[in-house]
């Protein structure tokens, strides 16, 4: 039986790579005929741990200190990764950090390990501006979308290096109903909030206040006071009176949600965006910035609307149209088997004949 290791560095567990971790894991203990030996280790420790519960596992604990977190990656991590590599003689490092998978390769080569090292990348590389020195001689990568892909093919990276498995998502567990209001027009933002950073908030606000009629709009995810405060002012000056309201984070967030028409994404980039997934699994129709990466891999007629990044004019646009239902939604059902190619089962396909190649 090959042996595989998921090495990761210090996560919140508030993110969307936790997310993808503990949905893998789930999806690995539903696949019980495996033809590999899975451990997670974990380099640094998690805030909130549950996302590695499902996960045969490692925890290396430094401290929430980023400062210190930063100085044990430099002197305490490289042993640990020699450590494993000689202990537990993996067959493959699989890893979510440059940083990790470039040690990784390079204690692999020096000590004439047959130890692959494949690349599992969470974000956008040119975004992130991931150097191309954690590019060079690494045996695989792993995209999250089609988009991932096309960017490591421009940074140089060989096309049978590259193989797409996109993110698992729980098709099969009946999630709570989430229901409709009946009139298109309860709208609901999921993921953590700012003002025009990555996931670009103040688009959405600005969209909004082209919007007529009788709608509100919820937002769920984690907020510091200074942006709360500006994206407030914000709806102020564009004299938004419908309800506009700030939930917070919730770790068990769609249990909160009691009723949804649409979920609204406005990021200016992504890697696979998981948000869209767990809403649309739960039959609520998505309208989206076609953002680089992952975005379109997701969102197409069957289950919402796109709109190009920036252009919150067309955004409102869209959310007139809806409204006013001169666009219709797709069927509940329609939405969620849009989802089904990203199904556990799938998954750990795609995962499996990565390896065995």
């Amino acid at each position: 039986m090959k042996k595989v290791i998921i090495a990761v560095p210090y996560l919140s567990g508030k993110g969307g790579t936790e997310t993808v971790i503990n949905n893998f894991g789930e999806a690995l203990k539903q696949n019980s005929q495996s033809e590999f030996q899975w451990l997670l280790v974990n380099f640094g420790g998690s805030k909130y741990p549950t996302w590695m519960k499902n996960w045969n596992r490692k925890v290396f604990n430094f401290s929430n200190n980023r400062l210190i977190q930063n100085l044990c990656y430099i002197t305490i991590m490289p042993f640990l990764l020699m450590y494993l590599i000689l202990s537990e003689k993996p067959d493959f490092i699989v890893s979510t950090n440059p940083v990790i998978w470039k040690f990784s390769k390079i204690f692999s080569s020096c000590l004439s390990s047959k130890t692959k090292v494949i690349a599992w990348y969470h974000y956008s590389f040119k975004k992130k501006n991931v150097n191309q020195f954690f590019l060079k001689n690494i045996d695989g990568f792993w995209a999250i979308s089609t988009g991932i892909k096309e960017e490591l093919i421009s940074l140089g990276v060989p096309k049978d290096k590259i193989h797409i498995i996109f993110n698992p998502i729980n098709t099969e567990d009946k999630h709570e109903e989430i229901k409709r209001s009946g009139n298109q027009n309860k709208f609901i933002y999921v993921g953590r909030i700012d003002y025009d950073g990555q996931k670009n908030v103040s688009e959405l606000i600005k969209a909004l206040s082209l919007v007529n009629g009788d709608w509100s709009c919820d937002l769920y995810g984690s907020i510091d006071t200074e942006t709360k405060n500006r994206l407030e002012n914000l709806i102020q000056k564009c004299k938004i009176t419908n309800p506009i309201e700030f939930h917070g984070f919730s770790e068990n967030v769609w249990e909160q949600i009691k009723e949804a028409d649409a979920l609204i994404m406005t990021s200016k980039y992504e890697g696979f965006p998981m948000v869209l997934c767990e809403a649309a699994s739960r039959g609520i129709p998505l309208i989206a910035a076609n953002c680089p990466t992952g975005v379109s891999d997701i969102v197409s007629d069957e289950n919402g609307f796109l709109y190009q990044p920036g252009d919150f004019e067309l955004l409102g646009e869209i959310i007139n149209n809806i409204i006013s239902k001169r666009k219709l939604f797709p069927s509940e059902k329609a939405i969620k088997e849009s989802m089904q190619r990203y199904g556990y089962q799938e998954y750990i396909a795609r995962v499996s004949r990565n390896l065995c190649n």
